[in-house]
């Protein structure tokens, strides 16, 4: 025996590792005797047992019974066979003889058959009662009441010892009745086996059904769009590519009314147009599909069934508790003979079941409702089912080690096993007024080309010629916008905003819900509903939040999606009104003031000024100007910008131009319909929102791990509770069944939830608006941010500066002038015309450039111009009135725009052409550029000065109307340099202070602009982005094919070598020489593979394309988490790409980027990233809290209560389930973010070294704690002896096996360490506001080791009874204590009737608990959070991102 409490504990805690062997005795634990053996080592002083109840003694003649017992009745009555004395032994008496242990016919023994019972032995006491030994005790005391001498040789026991030899008689010490079971022919069962077996039919006779009727499909060759002949069409985004048709050469007589017979398995079409080029999708197959009667009886009968068998989990439960209806009501266990056991074991039956079936649908989900459909030919079936490869986006690709690849491995192996590596997406087939079979995938129209056997989408090509597109202007007939409208579909975008219900529906057809739906209702079953329904409303609560704002955004893309209104179309020569939903590419459209495009249009007449807000972001309204009519090919993503109408975008204003030279000239504003419906810009972007890639991050990828383990531990505990367990198989499964879920808490997803819904609330009072909260997780690991320069670094508008004009007599520069009208009168002219600014109700609309030019000039815009404008010169300038006659706009490829004037005063052709002093200096003669022009430029731009250059020539007497003749190049060459005007780019008042708070928060920034690289360095280093005291040099060439020049941008020396340059490293260990480059320059570097080695020594990335800034982002995406910034102008790719965007513009929410700010500064991003943080890290305390959760309750208060045979009381289970694990969760949830942004990152990795020494940590000293508290508890007079025994329990009614010691030392020691777990996880002040500021979370801890407390220190009271706490059955309270109890408490269930702790031990425990909790306070804040973790960091730094800030 082990005497020792030490060793027991200690075999305690190895018990975890300990193997499987024989079960104990059921009077003993485990390890050690129950009240044998007292503290010191003695024996235990035996108890006195009153009022024990005696076996019968059964004889085979009743002549045999002892003296004591020999029959003696009244004269009138007779002995009988069940050992009472009666008038008459019937049969039915008779019967009842408890020799016979309620046994007959063939289960009664043979030895049994004669026995007949003495009379029955009054009850006895036992003043020496051994509970280890106590089945003989109580014979021994039967027998000497009975005056047996000595019965150990001549009395047996029934079963065992039978009459014969010695043996005259046998104590009648029956076995266990057999316990009650089902016949199975009870109508509930009746009812299951019928409706199963039925459904089991069905399904049988479905699948012979089946396989009869796809006996054709199965013998017809079946492509997929692996094949050359049949690759598909459908990118990784989503987006199909498109085969260009065009007029009404579509299909021709290749769509004909009838199929073939031997008609292949079509994919879809392989062609590809535009931007989708290069990302075919890989495996997308067709399969089509006729709906069957019986096989949509068999899906609502297995819908039905699947109700019904979680209706039978509703009837189990309340017949558990009696609630059934009619007779049974206040009856439990009424359907299983009111046996407990049969009722556990009839649930988990039922449980499993409907486990098995919910697991079973949600994996075959994506394929039922098809699996009981007829497949045939996609072209020949009702529906279409898609099949598309999913790949997930990756937005933190880190190395992976062994066991991460591992389980990676087999996660896709399972993956693809369970077919989830598909996107099955089941549309209807429908047929066209012409007879046309097509199917809408994705918002996008799908027809059948007979010739071709595919299905594909159509986009008609209009053409790219200037001329070409001109010379649609006279519009479609109607029956060439019927045919086209047939093939492409109405140009509208149905988005389905799924109501309330289905919204719900939608959201708990998940996994997750599955899980915590079954793990719940288990608590509903087993005495544990008031938490269940606690974690339920928990659930609930996440649920609501998640599909409210799943429900606001897809309302809000609704109304951004569907717009339709009346517009004028010119249909067979004659204009007609029409929906915009009719639209179809080719038709002409008058565009009117206030209109909203449906549709991409391109302007062939007219101005127009378009608020393009609602799209890109860009605050400022855009002006819109006709296409050219020249031999110019349209550049949709370069010079066709500029005349291209957006879907989505407002018309603010419009102006018809009845003259001119180089467009086409009418009366009213007309575009041509180039792109409708999901084609168009807006819904491409529409497309990438409803369909999206998911998306996986680091926490995604370790959470395998984590579950892996969850379940292999899960499985352990379930081992350990089999073998420690004092209970029956249904008791050990539901305690299982508790560990699994207290383990992996119903509430986890909850709570990884909240904290990122806590932060996009927090953002929106900041005037930064998320659309994707999913992000904000991103957001908190940014390491790169960049950021356009104008107008998101600097202020919106430009400050006019001064010119600098040339003198045409030495060609050499005139002094600097500040004011405009001190320098030339051709400048002045060039200035106030060179431009495309309009007036809009008294407001300049335009470029923020040109509007800033145009206010210098001080002229004025003529309302009524004769050509496409006219300016009014200033009063006292020296040039009249200037028509502007022809115009080309600015483009960013050509890096500048030019105007043809009629100066009305002198009637003198004038040509003005603007742009960067690079491009300038390239189109003037040299002759006219001055000898110091670079270095007067690069100066300018030094100093933070934007320069614009501009040149100018006279046109000789021609023909105004021969101007259109004229190319941009023509009109434009030769031109004599005029001057430069220089504006000042100041910064933002808190730009420098933002870049100071995000460079301290160990966020690299960075700055990709269109502007000059000289001026861009400016900017860097006015803001610190660059150091003032750094050597930048900057690289240069004109195309990518060119070397790259290199100079010392302040001394203007070049630099043949810059490796030796990168070399010098400062204190820091980085180079002190940072690089800037052009867009020429990083397309160079690009080509030739440098720019990877080069990334992060290059700060300014200058004069950049749009197409250059997404390659810039997503080259810097290849080593980080990188964010950009920008006002949604010509950053609107960039913004998408990288991994966090976020737009400063006015728009609640711009949906070229998850983020978006109305307060237009770039403190937003630093609030984005404080707020992101703090999300990011509250996330992982509530993941952390939960862990710590159930590895506690699953580690010693499992293990403990297995052992032992014990459990925590309901109301304490109730206390720390529905108090103290939501309301801390709840609480830290609340913790404010910091004021600062750290040094450093929170963690995203759930196994990373900081949450496993956090957890790791903390688990064993709660573990060591929780053991050691045992090792006093067994040094405790008072508790030997008086030890809880598992033989005088009922396991199976858990809520009644606290009232002892081991259990309210177990509450008590768990119950503190659980409170003090949501105070741990909410150190941590780097992300958050300081611990003590969190002061919900203080008053909820404060007030729960307050209550704890009172119940441990205070004598017994109704607060501890309530929780069945230093308590005791109201007689012995007052008989022992003294305690006169006023309230009422149900008996204890333990022999000594009460479980209160001495007073002088329950401070002794109190101050235990005290310790645990300094114990891992001091953990927390000295090696997680305080001088441990710093000086680990620099010893050994985490493998991070390692780059100059």
């Amino acid at each position: 025996m082990l005497r020792k409490p030490q060793t027991v504990v200690l075999l305690l805690l190895l018990g975890s590792v300990a193997l499987l062997c024989v079960r104990p005795a059921a009077a003993n634990q485990l390890w050690h005797d129950v009240n044998r053996y007292d503290a010191h080592g003695n024996e235990c002083k035996l108890h006195e047992k009153d009022d024990v109840v005696c076996s019968n003694l059964c004889v085979a003649d009743i002549s045999n019974c002892p003296s004591s017992l020999q029959p003696s009745c009244p004269d009138n009555q007779s002995f009988c066979a069940d050992g009472q004395c009666h008038d008459q032994c019937t049969d039915e008496i008779q019967a009842q003889n408890p020799c016979h242990c309620e046994r007959s016919g063939k289960k009664l023994p043979a030895e049994a058959v004669d026995l007949v019972p003495c009379m029955s032995i009054p009850n006895v006491t036992i003043y020496e009662f051994h509970p280890w030994n106590s089945q003989v005790d109580i014979r021994n005391a039967c027998g000497s009441e009975a005056g047996i001498a000595d019965q150990s040789k001549t009395v047996g026991v029934w079963g065992s010892t039978w009459i014969g030899g010695n043996i005259d008689a046998v104590w009648a010490e029956c076995p266990k009745a057999p316990a009650p079971n089902y016949k199975y022919s009870e109508g509930y069962w009746l009812a299951t086996f019928i409706v199963n077996g039925a459904l089991a039919v069905f399904l049988a006779l479905w699948s012979v059904y089946k396989y009869w009727a796809e006996r054709g499909i199965r013998a017809a060759p079946s492509y997929s769009s692996g094949s050359s002949e049949n690759a598909s069409s459908l990118g990784n985004d989503g987006i199909a590519a498109l085969p260009k048709i065009a007029g009404k050469e579509t299909l021709g007589d290749d769509i004909d009314k009838g199929g073939s017979a031997s008609e292949k398995v079509p994919a879809l079409s392989a062609q590809v147009a535009g931007d989708q080029a290069g990302s075919l999708g890989q495996g997308i197959t067709l399969c089509g599909y006729n709906s069957n009667i019986f096989g949509t009886f068999c899906v609502w009968s297995i819908a039905a069934v699947t109700v019904l068998w979680i209706c039978y989990m509703g009837v189990w439960t309340a017949d558990y508790y009696g609630s059934l209806p009619g007779w049974r009501h206040g009856v439990t266990y009424s359907l299983s003979y009111e046996s407990s056991f049969l009722e556990l074991a009839s649930f988990l039956f039922v449980w499993g079941i409907t486990f098995i079936i919910l697991i079973a649908l949600y994996i075959v989900k994506p394929r039922l409702r098809n699996h009981f459909r007829i497949r045939t030919l996609p072209s020949k079936g009702q529906l279409v089912c898609v099949t598309r490869p999913v790949h997930d986006i990756k937005l933190v690709d880190e190395k992976v080690n062994w066991v991460q690849h591992r389980i990676n491995r087999l996660t896709e192996r399972l993956i693809v096993a369970l077919s989830r590596d598909r996107e099955y997406t089941t549309c209807p087939v429908d047929v066209t007024s012409g007879n046309l079979i097509y199917f809408t995938y994705q918002c996008t129209r799908y027809i059948f080309d007979r010739s071709t056997e595919q299905f594909a989408p159509f986009e008609f090509d209009t053409g790219t010629n200037h001329r070409r597109l001109v010379a649609q202007a006279r519009g479609l007939s109607s029956e060439e916008a019927f045919n086209r409208q047939e093939l492409v579909g109405p140009n509208f975008i149905e988005v389905k905003a799924l109501n309330i219900f289905m919204g719900f529906a939608r959201e708990f057809s998940g996994f997750f819900y599955i899980y915590q739906f079954i793990f719940l209702w288990a608590f509903y079953f087993y005495q544990y509903y008031q938490v269940g329904l606690v974690d339920t409303g928990i659930v609930l609560l996440s649920a609501t939040i998640k599909v409210t704002l799943r429900m606001q955004s897809e309302r809000r893309l609704k109304r951004m999606a569907e717009q339709e209104e009346e517009v004028l179309v010119l249909r067979d020569g004659k204009w007609a009104k029409m929906t915009t939903r009719h639209l179809v590419a080719g038709d002409i459209v008058e565009v009117t003031a206030g209109a909203h495009m449906s549709c991409d249009c391109i302007l062939l007449s007219g101005n127009a000024i378009m608020d393009e807000s609602s799209l890109t972001g860009e605050p400022l309204p855009i002006r819109k100007f006709p296409l050219h009519i020249d031999d110019g090919e349209f550049d949709p993503a370069g010079s066709g910008k500029i005349s291209t109408l957006y879907a989505g975008t407002i018309v603010s204003q419009v102006q018809p131009v009845a003259k001119a030279s180089d467009s086409l000239e009418s009366d009213r504003v007309l575009a041509l319909v180039w792109h409708t419906g999901t084609m168009s810009e807006k819904g491409q972007l529409v497309r990438k929102i409803l369909f999206p890639n998911p998306i996986t991050f680091i926490f995604n990828e370790q959470m395998r791990i984590v579950i892996f383990i969850l379940v292999l531990y899960a499985g352990f505990v379930m081992g350990m509770a089999a073998y420690l367990y004092q209970g029956n198989s249904t008791a050990i499964v539901f305690f299982g069944v508790f560990a699994l879920s207290q383990l992996c808490s119903p509430i986890l997803p909850a709570a990884m939830v909240i904290g990122q819904s806590v932060a996009a609330v927090r953002l929106r009072k900041k005037q930064v608006y998320c659309v994707d909260p999913q992000r904000i997780m991103i957001a908190g690991k940014v390491q790169i941010f960049c950021f356009d320069k104008t107008g998101t670094l600097t202020k919106e508008g430009l400050e006019f500066y001064g010119g600098q004009c040339v003198d045409s007599a030495t060609g050499k520069f005139k002094t600097f002038e500040t004011s405009l009208p001190s320098t030339d009168t051709l400048f002045q002219q060039a200035v106030a015309s060179c431009h495309a600014v309009a007036e809009l109700n008294g407001q300049l609309i335009g470029n923020p450039v040109d509007i800033e030019q145009f206010r210098a000039s001080k002229a004025t815009i003529d309302p009524a111009p004769e050509y496409l404008d006219a300016v009014i010169p200033p009063e006292g300038s020296a040039f009249g009135k200037t028509h502007i006659v022809r115009r080309f706009e600015f483009v960013h490829a050509r890096a500048s725009m030019s105007v043809t004037v009629l100066d009305e005063a002198t009637n003198t052709l004038h040509v003005f052409v603007k742009g960067s002093f690079e491009r300038i200096k390239t189109l003037s003669r040299c002759e006219s550029v001055p000898p110091s022009y670079d270095e007067t430029c690069a100066n300018l731009a030094r100093e933070g000065c934007y320069v614009l250059a501009f040149a100018h020539k006279k046109i000789d007497a021609v023909d105004q109307t021969k101007i259109k003749d004229f190319t941009q190049d023509e009109l434009e060459s030769g031109c004599d340099l005029l001057g430069l005007l220089v504006f000042k780019n100041m910064l933002k008042d808190d730009t420098a202070q933002a870049i100071a708070e995000l460079k301290g928060g160990s966020t690299r920034t960075v700055m990709i602009t269109g502007d000059t690289a000289l001026t861009g360095i400016y900017i860097a280093r006015q803001c610190g982005m660059l150091p003032a005291d750094s050597r930048v040099l900057l690289g240069e060439c004109k195309t990518q094919i060119d070397e790259i020049q290199w100079v010392d941008v302040d001394t203007m020396e070049p630099v043949k070598d810059i490796i030796p340059y990168l070399a010098e490293l400062g204190s820091d260990g980085f180079s002190t020489t940072e690089l800037a480059v052009n867009g020429a320059a990083f397309e160079r570097l690009c080509h030739t593979g440098e720019i990877d080695a080069l990334t992060f020594n290059i700060r300014v990335f200058a004069r950049m394309k749009p197409s250059h800034k997404v390659e810039c982002i997503e080259q810097h995406m290849k080593y980080g988490v990188t964010a950009m910034c920008g006002d949604g102008g010509n950053d609107c790719g960039a913004l998408r790409a990288a991994h966090v965007g976020i737009a400063l513009s006015d728009a609640e929410a711009s949906i070229v980027s998850p983020f978006s700010s109305s307060d237009r500064s770039i403190m937003s991003c630093v609030q984005l990233l404080i707020e992101s943080r703090a999300g990011l890290a509250t996330s992982f305390a509530n993941f952390a809290a939960l862990i710590c959760y159930g590895q506690v309750m699953s580690g010693m208060v499992k293990m403990a209560s297995f052992y032992f045979a014990i459990s925590l009381t309901e109301n304490l289970w109730m206390l720390i389930d529905g108090a103290v694990a939501t309301g801390m969760m709840l609480t830290i949830s609340l913790s404010g973010p910091a004021k600062w942004l750290a040094p450093s990152r929170p963690t995203s990795r759930i196994l990373g070294p900081q949450m496993l020494a956090s957890v790791g940590g903390t688990v064993f000293i709660n573990w060591l704690f929780g053991a050691m508290v045992y090792v006093w508890l067994f040094q405790q007079d008072w508790f030997r002896c008086n030890e809880h025994s598992t033989a005088e329990v009922d396991p199976n009614q858990w809520w009644l096996l606290g009232d002892n010691y081991e259990a309210a030392i177990l509450s008590f020691t768990s119950a503190f360490q659980f409170i003090n777990n949501g105070l741990l996880v909410n150190y941590g002040y780097r992300f958050r506001a300081a611990w003590y500021k969190n002061y919900a979370l203080l008053v909820v801890w404060a007030f729960l080791i307050t209550f704890v407390s009172y119940m441990l220190l205070a004598d017994p009271n109704r607060v501890g009874c309530a929780f069945r706490l230093n308590c005791g059955t109201a007689s012995v309270l007052e008989s022992d204590f003294g305690t006169k109890v006023t309230w009422n408490i149900e008996p204890y269930n333990s022999l000594l009737g009460h479980n209160v702790i001495p007073k002088p031990s329950r401070y002794a425990l109190w101050g235990y608990c005290i310790g645990n909790m300094v114990a891992s306070n001091v953990w927390q804040l000295f090696f997680i959070n305080g001088p441990v973790r710093r000086l680990l960091r620099e010893k050994k730094p985490l493998r991070r991102l390692k780059v100059k800030l």
